[in-house]
């Protein structure tokens, strides 16, 4: 299999209509992303369908085999990253680093067409925190050992980071993570809830957590010594807010949403799947941000 460089996208898409998109995954009702690129391609003038299908796990294969011809590309989610890495038959870096697809660009419209393998959760997140005016993180706590934890400790050098905790319930389920956190050149500790929970406040102290835990968690200890000059990534978005964010910002810590990550890798996403590459704009791409988000709200009311 090989990687792509960053840039390459795969040839730029007719911009008729008849182009067809998707986001793959299992449940999926309650996707936003419908919505979100539909949004997207409306600003950009582009006449393209973008639909849902709930594939659960080990259907990935059967679904690409029949799906005919005239797709310009999946957005992939939860069970199926690990099975569209398979299917792909390119990686760029990320996806090739951490195991794990959430993007498929096919590089013609037939239904035999190869497909690149995109991460677009790792430039995102980047994204979403330089919006949030953090560009640096020298020590963060990660809760959470998952695909999505993956995608943060992959964006980890870009933050300067050095000093990495992986809180989870299990620890053996952070073995692969804590491996590829070394690689990367961070100093890294894997601790149960309990005994992240046991720890002095200032050795809890991060200039960064990010939660990626499922389910709206409050059984974690949040105090003001430790929350109030850190950042807290709740990648969860509904309901919004949390109980960990309502805590954390009653503790004097600031919260990201979420949202904010859905919608910095969706933006990336439209860019590869409008043939460009990941940091190369739009046109008129503040335009489509805002629209972007505005359908996510919507859905949301």
């Amino acid at each position: 299999m090989s990687t792509p460089s960053m840039a390459e996208a795969g040839p730029r898409p007719d911009t008729g209509s008849g182009t067809r998109l998707a986001v793959l995954g299992s449940p999926i009702g309650h996707s936003k992303s419908p919505a979100i690129h539909a949004a997207a391609y409306e600003v950009l003038g582009l006449d393209w369908r973008y639909e849902r299908f709930d594939i659960p796990a080990g259907e990935l294969a059967s679904f690409m085999a029949g799906r005919g011809g005239g797709w310009r590309g999946f957005s992939v989610t939860m069970p199926l990253k690990q099975e569209a890495r398979d299917f792909a038959s390119s990686l760029d870096p990320a996806a090739a680093r951490i195991g794990a697809v959430n993007t498929l660009v096919f590089d013609g419209a037939e239904g035999s067409a190869l497909a690149h393998g995109w991460n677009t959760d790792v430039t995102g997140f980047i994204a979403a925190l330089g919006e949030a005016g953090v560009d640096r993180a020298a020590r963060v706590r990660l809760l959470g050992a998952g695909g999505t934890a993956a995608a943060v400790v992959a964006a980890l050098p870009s933050l300067e980071t050095r000093e990495l905790s992986i809180v989870v319930r299990a620890p053996e389920r952070a073995r692969g993570l804590a491996e590829l956190a070394e690689a990367l050149g961070i100093r890294v500790e894997v601790l149960t809830f309990a005994q992240f929970d046991a720890l002095p406040p200032l050795e809890k102290a991060a200039e960064l957590a990010v939660n990626t835990v499922p389910g709206d968690r409050d059984d974690l200890s949040v105090d003001h010594s430790w929350a109030r000059d850190s950042l807290l990534f709740d990648v969860l978005y509904d309901p919004w807010p949390t109980k960990l964010a309502t805590r954390w910002a009653a503790a004097g810590g600031s919260v990201v949403s979420g949202l904010e990550l859905l919608l910095a890798q969706a933006l990336v996403q439209v860019r590869l799947f409008t043939g460009r590459g990941e940091s190369e704009p739009l046109p008129h791409e503040a335009e489509v941000r805002a629209a972007m988000r505005t359908a996510a709200l919507r859905v949301s009311e």
